[in-house]
């Protein structure tokens, strides 16, 4: 099936079926699928262009956050709550950056418990030679939009992303009246 197919007939099959569902809203669902359909198409547009330097998202984010946060580097721990993906795996990802030699693990002087990431000059010219690729990239994947069709983009998904937290905050308030009613876990947002 097309890419420019699935739009339709998940369209078509939201409208005929949707209905049959008691609280079934058809602009909610709509934005949910949209949402899904978009960050899919995104993904694998930027997994793309991210093999071909050997990285991956989470191994971008953790370069741009050591490469412009604190000249000491970064704490494991302070990395994987800043992460825009998931943080399951710091230490693997970590252990993947050191092997390439675009990142190095040092001992903090004063708390030798404590582990600080720091970014190689290494990683750094690939950012150098890789970032402004990325970036005429995503200008261009979103070239049919105009500055202030990106504007609005921004500002409605901060407002749909406030509403999820809200969510996600009021679940957690009534986990206990909802998992015995649903039974269902729900996922705890913290982005």
């Amino acid at each position: 099936m097309q890419e420019d197919c699935l739009e339709s007939y998940y369209d078509e099959r939201l409208r005929e079926c949707g209905p049959h569902y008691e609280g079934f809203d058809l602009l909610s669902a709509e934005v949910a699928v949209g949402f899904l359909y978009t960050h899919d198409i995104f993904h694998q547009l930027l997994n793309r262009s991210l093999a071909a330097v050997g990285l991956s998202r989470s191994t971008l984010n953790i370069l741009m956050l050591l490469r412009h946060g604190p000249p000491e580097g970064m704490q494991l721990h302070d990395l994987g709550e800043l992460l825009l993906v998931s943080r399951a795996n710091i230490t693997g990802l970590m252990d993947h950056l050191e092997e390439k030699g675009y990142v190095k693990r040092v001992v903090d002087a004063q708390d030798r418990r404590a582990r600080f990431a720091r970014i190689t000059k290494r990683a750094e010219a690939v950012l150098d030679e890789f970032m402004p690729v990325y970036y005429r990239h995503l200008k261009t994947m979103l070239e049919d939009l105009s500055d202030q069709d990106k504007q609005s983009l921004v500002t409605l998904l901060r407002k749909t992303r406030a509403s999820l937290r809200a969510y996600s905050a009021s679940l957690r308030a009534h986990s206990d009246g909802l998992e015995q009613h649903n039974a269902v876990e729900y996922p705890r947002l913290e982005h």
